[in-house]
């Protein structure tokens, strides 16, 4: 694996993954293979960070959704489970729970979803 995070890559592999054009697995596989390690993921904007091991990009903000006062363990569950979904809509269920960030660790296979009052759920990456 090296490090070779461009912007115009990485853009790519976004734009092949929110276009229905590769599954949730083939987009981890890609951005391992620019480099990729882990990406973190802010459910109220959308702006995501990914990190290489030298390196990282920001992705700009895309929408502005209002987390949930309450953390809602179960419905996040629910959230979590349809990662299908396009891109936004996933984070607008997440939003609804109380999730306020996401980390997905692609090299440990792990995603670390932080609720509104710091509650935690850490899920095993689902690739198929």
């Amino acid at each position: 694996m090296y490090d070779n995070l461009t912007e115009k890559e990485l853009h790519k592999i976004i734009e092949r993954r929110s276009t229905g054009k590769t599954n949730f697995g083939e987009f981890l596989e890609d951005l391992s293979q620019i480099g990729v390690i882990q990406y973190d993921i802010n459910v109220a904007t959308g702006q995501a960070t990914y990190k290489g091991e030298h390196s990282e990009v920001k992705t700009d903000p895309q929408v502005q959704f209002v987390i949930s006062n309450d953390f809602n363990r179960n419905q996040a569950l629910q959230a979590i489970a349809s990662i299908a979904l396009p891109f936004l809509d996933f984070l607008r269920e997440l939003a609804a729970a109380g999730v306020t960030t996401y980390n997905v660790n692609i090299i440990e296979k792990q995603a670390t979803y932080l609720g509104i009052n710091g509650d935690q759920i850490v899920e095993p990456l689902q690739l198929s």
